[in-house]
């Protein structure tokens, strides 16, 4: 074998090495977040944004008062390419399909739900699922896709929605079904948070459907200090 084919060859394994290398120095360091002046970076759908921002906010400033925390928009698309280059430090979305050297778990399993103006002819009960069908929807869809999870659902039962309006952000739902009777299926957390800034009605949706949001790490930063530290405040925020 040539010198060039080898040194392709062991080149992963060369650079496996030097990952776990520095991971042990790394543990023996340690981590103070108390006094650290350093950027953390996590690439969030919108939908975990709304979800976890406040409580992850919170105890970021707590622990780490010296440190910039850093929320930047992904898709899982754009995860592993966005790890890989050290442009972000984790990804958070729903996360497919993803290379051997990205580690990953679920932070959590978000029901769908449908939200609606107070008021709403349908606010006061919960509608079936052909009535649910039948009713004019909003969609947030940053892609601009004009279908989504819920789509895929209904056609399993034979069912079609019309999609009245798309909007790129969920910040745009609250004014939307306030001046007008859509509706829009969302995350029950992005519900709970809109229900906060807007008078809506939260109700079951008759699809048993939820949205997996699940957290993404490059591998060389599994047993980092300051990435294992990072990682727990979004786990510590994702759970209820």
């Amino acid at each position: 074998m040539e010198p060039t084919a080898r040194a392709r060859e062991i080149a992963p394994l060369v650079s496996a090495a030097i990952e776990h290398i520095e991971a042990a120095l790394n543990l023996g360091i340690g981590f103070d977040p108390a006094k650290s002046t350093a950027i953390f970076t996590a690439g969030m759908a919108e939908y975990a944004e709304v979800a976890l921002v406040g409580r992850l906010a919170e105890s970021f400033a707590r622990q780490a008062a010296k440190a910039t925390l850093r929320l930047t928009p992904v898709t899982g698309a754009e995860a592993a390419e966005q790890l890989d280059s050290g442009a972000i430090d984790v990804a958070v979305a729903h996360l497919r399909t993803l290379p051997a050297h990205v580690d990953s778990m679920v932070l959590l399993r978000d029901p769908f739900v449908l939200i609606a103006r107070r008021g709403h002819p349908f606010a006061a009960r919960s509608p079936s699922i052909e009535q649910y069908a039948a009713l004019d929807h909003v969609l947030v869809s940053p892609r601009g896709d004009t279908s989504g999870a819920v789509d895929r659902a209904l056609a399993d039962f034979g069912l079609k929605r019309r999609i009245a309006l798309l909007v790129a952000t969920y910040l745009a739902l609250p004014a939307v079904l306030a001046a007008s009777d859509l509706v829009a299926t969302v995350p029950q957390r992005t519900a709970r948070q809109i229900a906060d800034i807007a008078d809506i009605e939260i109700m079951p949706l008759a699809l048993d459907l939820s949205v997996p949001v699940s957290m993404a790490w490059h591998r060389r930063a599994t047993s980092e200090p300051a990435q294992v530290w990072f990682r727990s405040l979004l786990i510590e925020a994702a759970t209820e």
